[in-house]
């Protein structure tokens, strides 16, 4: 039988289409499957015992200059979203922030294969609408439609939970992830003030709006 780890690479291997509302439905669909894994489990007793554990994301880091200040919210919501911390390390001297996962086990082996798909989605679609409004500040389409993106993303999950109450009792972070962030503190890192591009983040915000939260891609049972 496939681990929810292995449901969860092949759902989002299905949705590798550039559609915008494909990808959300995704992300959507891969919470749903964790949230019904964890609703099997409280059925046993004797469930496994997980540790903390930190993972250091080596390919999605980012540099304050390079105008992509939208990553760490996108990061922040995810993360949050699968029950884990996200927080930023910078090398001394340096100019680079690198992501690391903070999380239960289970939680963290499936935040850190959605982050990666999430982060590379969004990068594509930026690419994408670079060269279409190539006349604009790239900085500015980038974050723009980012932040449309994130808000329809975050209204999804929203949304989601609205429609599955059920899984208030076991879609929640786990006391030891609560006690880490709270030690994390409050420090942020910093980022340049972005341009803004109203056509960019109406296509993100428009995404957001039109996605259907019925829509399944792929089947990972």
């Amino acid at each position: 039988m496939a681990s929810i780890k292995e449901k969860i690479q092949k759902l989002l291997a299905l949705a590798s289409s550039p559609n915008e509302n494909e990808a959300k439905a995704a992300l959507l669909k891969a919470k749903e499957l964790m949230a019904k894994n964890k609703l099997t489990e409280a059925d046993f007793e004797d469930m496994k015992k997980q540790e903390l554990k930190t993972f250091k994301c080596e390919d999605i880091s980012w540099t304050t200059d390079s105008g992509r200040v939208w990553m760490t919210d996108l990061c922040n919501l995810i993360c949050n979203e699968y029950l884990c911390v996200a927080a930023w390390g910078t090398k001394s001297g340096t100019r680079t922030h690198v992501l690391y996962i903070t999380g239960m086990e289970d939680d963290l082996e499936v935040c850190k294969y959605v982050m990666g798909y999430a982060v590379r989605f969004v990068e594509g679609r930026i690419e994408y609408l670079q060269r279409r409004y190539s006349r604009q500040d790239p900085k500015a389409v980038a974050n723009s439609y980012a932040e449309g993106f994130i808000l329809g993303l975050k209204l999804a999950f929203e949304e989601q939970k609205e429609q599955h109450p059920e899984w208030g009792l076991v879609v929640v972070k786990s006391e030891e992830v609560e006690d880490y962030a709270k030690g994390l503190g409050s420090k942020n890192v910093k980022t340049k003030k972005a341009a803004f591009d109203p056509l960019a983040y109406l296509r993100g915000q428009n995404d957001g709006k039109n996605f259907n939260a019925r829509k399944v891609i792929g089947s990972a049972n």
